[in-house]
């Protein structure tokens, strides 16, 4: 492999691809395709990026079957274009579906066995990118249940993913119980309880904070609105009953 200066300003985008998996090869390959409006030679890529042309079609060869990368035949020749970098966060999801469903099957055979799990999400992008896995992975009919405080807080995290991970959730009829403050009647309604699968009721004395409590089938989430955002998740079926059932104490309550 030869020797090669990239631009600066492609370096960090090249550092990232190489943490999400891909190699060094095959990022600056990606990387250069991104950059042209048409199709592009094996012989040109190569001078492109200063790579061998060996290192470069097994970096094609391997963006291709990734989804990354797409062929255009010229007659017995073939050129090279690179698809949209949303294919990135599409093989993400599927990553990740395929990881949870290995967890599961290799939980099966374990002798290790932990009652609980806990992890910490940090920053806007990692808490939106949990909670669109989650909407994509949730098995259709499941329950949440949201103890609110600050409904325009998470509207705000979202931001433009608010409305597919909403409609996504919708879809698969996810049934959300929301019981949040008097205080966050009218944004509530109007922004995120629009549609069938959310019933939401209000407590006039319940405090309006930056805090929101969520519990799912066997999975406890607090999550912060200060800065920067924060979610710690606790991971146990038991809690999460637990805690379910101090939810519906107070959403009875709220009648």
């Amino acid at each position: 492999m030869t020797a090669k200066k990239l631009p600066r300003e492609d370096q960090p985008l090249i550092d990232q691809l190489a943490v999400w998996g891909l190699s060094r090869a095959e990022a600056e390959v990606y990387v250069y395709l991104l950059q042209k409006t048409g199709e592009s030679g094996g012989s040109k890529i190569a001078v492109g990026t200063g790579l061998h042309r060996q290192y470069v079609y097994i970096a094609l060869e391997k963006l291709i079957n990734a989804g990354l990368v797409e062929t255009v035949t010229f007659g017995k020749h073939s050129k090279y274009k690179a698809r949209s970098p949303l294919e990135i966060e599409k093989i993400t999801r599927k990553k990740s579906i395929v990881a949870n469903d290995l967890v599961h099957e290799l939980n099966k055979i374990s002798a290790i066995h932990n009652d609980q799990d806990f992890e910490v999400l940090q920053g806007a992008k990692q808490i939106q990118q949990y909670e669109m896995d989650y909407a994509y992975e949730s098995v259709e009919g499941e329950e949440e249940f949201i103890l609110g405080g600050h409904s325009k807080g998470f509207a705000d995290l979202m931001g433009d993913q608010l409305t597919e991970y909403l409609t996504e959730k919708n879809g698969k009829g996810i049934k959300v119980l929301y019981l949040g403050s008097g205080n966050e009647r009218d944004f509530y309604k109007t922004s995120i309880g629009l549609f069938p699968n959310q019933e939401y009721r209000f407590m006039s004395n319940l405090p309006q904070g930056v805090t929101h409590m969520v519990v799912r089938k066997d999975t406890v989430l607090f999550f912060s609105f200060l800065t920067p955002p924060l979610v710690y998740v606790i991971k146990s079926k038991t809690v999460a009953e637990n805690y379910k059932q101090f939810f519906m104490m107070l959403w009875d309550m709220a009648k």
